[in-house]
């Protein structure tokens, strides 16, 4: 028999965070769904409905709201047209590598041609798994930031791999070339980040954001044709455009960057200069760890070449 409501109980993770952001993290729907439903009062937290998608939530607040499973919903278009390249699949989880240039799901502005789009065309079964608009899933990448990605393929996987991110057992890797050279061979950027209240597309560093926190170590300087530091970035939390705006505030954006003060001028390939190189996580089903590595695309390796 299924259960005609959900719950979940607020981790120390998503302690003070929004409460749409955390129903959409646990639930697997969009944020607009998540919207619709909280203005209908659906939604409560502690047993009263919530009012606004901004309400912050606390440690073990419980959150209930209506199963939707088995809700009709518009279904994603399958496009065998969209280039990606498949790393690793079994049948509990699928690791791709995004190419630079493609939007990972459906959103405000893009219906269709997306990463989605493409593993419904691969993948049908994935239709059943999660977000019926991001099937399975787990973390996403910026347009403009190739590299790779996990993806659930069943529902136990998908909360397993959610899990994982949430208590930072997920280990994320990037490779970034930044202006300038970075004085510090290795460090630290713990610095807060919310909505740029002058800018709705952006993000910004500001004291009533949240915790956020990426390390960096140097891996080469280079002078000509002008000064350029190449960065291993690990991320210890993953906020919208984390990297890029902790990058930015230390005064070393990331080349490409015209959203947050990257050079452009040069660079003829015409993408930001940002991979996800690595990603570690625990199998959902066997537990064995699971280590993979994705080369630098060739625009990138042109790029790099560049330098001196």
């Amino acid at each position: 028999m299924v259960e005609d409501k959900v719950r979940y109980h607020v981790s120390p993770h998503h302690d003070g965070e929004r409460v749409d952001r955390v129903i959409a993290f646990f639930s697997g729907l969009s944020r607009s769904k998540v919207s619709g439903l909280i203005s209908k009062r659906l939604i409560l937290r502690n047993g009263i409905p919530i009012r606004k998608g901004s309400e912050i939530v606390h440690l073990n607040d419980e959150i209930s709201m209506p199963n939707l499973v088995g809700e009709a919903v518009e279904e994603i278009a399958s496009d065998e047209s969209i280039d990606f390249e498949v790393v690793f699949e079994d049948d509990s989880v699928i690791v791709v590598c995004k190419p630079s240039g493609l939007i990972v799901h459906p959103g405000s502005g893009a219906a269709n041609g997306t990463l989605v789009n493409g593993l419904a065309a691969q993948f049908p079964d994935l239709r059943e798994i999660g977000d019926p608009t991001r099937l399975g899933l787990v973390h996403r990448l910026d347009k403009g930031t190739s590299g790779l990605l996990v993806v659930a393929r069943t529902p136990e996987a998908l909360d397993n791999l959610k899990f994982q991110m949430q208590e930072r057992h997920v280990h994320r890797q990037y490779f970034a070339i930044v202006a300038g050279h970075v004085e510090s061979n290795k460090g630290v950027v713990d610095a807060p980040l919310g909505r740029d209240p002058k800018n709705p597309l952006k993000r910004a560093v500001i004291n009533s954001g949240k915790y956020a926190r990426t390390h960096y170590e140097i891996d080469q300087k280079y002078e000509s044709p002008f000064k350029v530091s190449m960065l291993n970035c690990r991320l210890e939390t993953g906020r919208t455009h984390q990297i890029r705006v902790h990058l930015a505030a230390i005064g070393h954006p990331v080349l490409g960057d015209d959203l947050y003060g990257g050079r452009t001028s040069f660079n003829i390939e015409n993408r930001l200069a940002l991979h996800a190189q690595m990603l570690t996580f625990l199998h959902p089903k066997t537990k064995n760890l699971m280590n993979f590595e994705s080369p630098l695309p060739a625009e990138l390796t042109s790029m790099k070449d560049i330098f001196r």
